[in-house]
């Protein structure tokens, strides 16, 4: 019987482990499942929805700066582009490849245009509301469904 026991603890670990394991990559399902609900596009061309493409990934990163540097601004402190560096979103895959056209691209330099314009001196809630429009513009051109929470990073 006393040979048996480490093989039992042996077997007990494993599948204490392996169910951690498997409990944590459901749970991470789980999460991506309720962020592409409300931040990916829904179209033909997404085959798994939970399989964020890397762009949707930045895309969500953005909506984490821009809040953050929403803060900032309310508290009335001026944000710097040391603390927050620009995402080149547009340099990697999208979930929908057909968006990747001339006026994408302007768009995006638009977006980043408006993006540094929030770090320069003395610039404050207006700035900070035109680069939130340049996102709003581009969205109405390629995948509409974030515009929604978009919307919520404006400073009234």
């Amino acid at each position: 019987m006393r040979n048996y026991i480490p093989v039992l603890v042996l077997i007990l670990l494993f599948i204490s482990v392996w169910s951690c394991t498997d409990m944590g990559t459901t749970n991470q399902k789980q999460v991506d499942a309720s962020a592409n609900d409300s931040a990916t596009c829904e179209n033909e061309t997404i085959k798994d929805p939970n399989n964020a493409k890397p762009m949707a990934l930045m895309m969500r990163q953005l909506v984490s700066t821009a809040d953050s540097i929403r803060q900032k601004i309310i508290k009335g402190e001026q944000p710097d582009s040391i603390h927050f560096p620009f995402i080149r979103f547009y340099l990697v895959e999208p979930t929908d490849p057909n968006v990747l056209e001339p006026k994408f691209y302007d768009n995006a330099r638009m977006f980043q245009d408006a993006y540094y314009a929030v770090f320069e001196k003395g610039a404050g809630k207006e700035t900070y509301n035109a680069m939130i429009d340049a996102c709003i513009g581009c969205h109405q051109s390629y995948c509409s469904d974030p515009i929604k929470r978009i919307k919520k990073l404006y400073i009234n």
